[in-house]
Parts: C-alpha cells; sequence; structure tokens
C-alpha cells in the first residue's frame, strides 16, 4: 500500500515510517498539508494520513481540499491529533473512508486502523459489481 503521512513531528515518524515499512507498506513523508497537496500530484497514495495541526495548512483544510479531488474523493484518511480531537472525531463521523486516532497512540492501533479502512469497501467498487447496468430490462 503507498501511504503519504503529513506530519512534522520528527520524533513520532521515526517510530511509525520504519514500522510501516516492517509490513510492508510504501511510505512517504511530508511536514504540512501544502506539500501533501504536491505530493500526492507526484504519487498515487492508497492511504493518506494527516495530523490536523501542521504549519502551513492544517489538517483540515488539507483534507477538504484532498476530498474536492476527483482522483482522491474516496480514497482512505486517518486523521490524527493530539488537540484537536473534538474537530478529528466529527471529521471522521461525518465522512466516509476516515478514521480519526487521539495521539499518542500504539503502533497496534494504527494498524488495526489501516487495515479496516483497507478492507471497506469502495463506492465505485460496489457500483461495478453489478455489472453493465444497461443490460437490465425494465
Amino acid at each position: 500500500m503507498n501511504i503519504i503521512i503529513a506530519d512534522d513531528d520528527e520524533n513520532l515518524l521515526s517510530m511509525i515510517v520504519p514500522h510501516l515499512k516492517f509490513l510492508g507498506h510504501k511510505v512517504s513523508c511530508v511536514s504540512n498539508g501544502e506539500e501533501l497537496l504536491k505530493k500526492v500530484k507526484e504519487i498515487k497514495a492508497d492511504l493518506i494520513i494527516t495530523d490536523i495541526n501542521m504549519p502551513n495548512m492544517d489538517g483540515k483544510e488539507t483534507f477538504k481540499k484532498l476530498r474536492g479531488m476527483v482522483e482522491y474523493a474516496d480514497v482512505p484518511v486517518i486523521i490524527w491529533s493530539g488537540i484537536e480531537i473534538k474537530e478529528g472525531e466529527d471529521i471522521a463521523f461525518s465522512k466516509k473512508n476516515v478514521k480519526f486516532m487521539k495521539k499518542p497512540f500504539g503502533l497496534a492501533v494504527l494498524e488495526t486502523a489501516i487495515k479496516e479502512l483497507a478492507a471497506a469497501p469502495k463506492i465505485m467498487d460496489d457500483f461495478e459489481s453489478f455489472g453493465d447496468i444497461s443490460q437490465i430490462k425494465e
């Protein structure tokens, strides 16, 4: 899975990134939302992880802009924060393919969130499973 992480906490990234790579994921990191929006144009991400509190462009604004991009309208997103918990929970509750994680968290919690998002059906995948709708008789 191609994962892009936007977080300016180098200590956190130094623990998470090697673990995700060990699990077989390809991981790219950026330090803010502006860099994330540039990176998603270079690399097709299967999962995006973003902190809420970052310099230049925070995770909430980044999430809105991502969802406005056709190619990222349904890509799974994990939003995390140690401060803006209510905002993160509200976003995750009201949007599809989004999980919120409160910092600090364990690596097992992160792994579970990734597995749950990866297992969630995609809307287009579900629709396409019906086959060619032009063949349906009235």
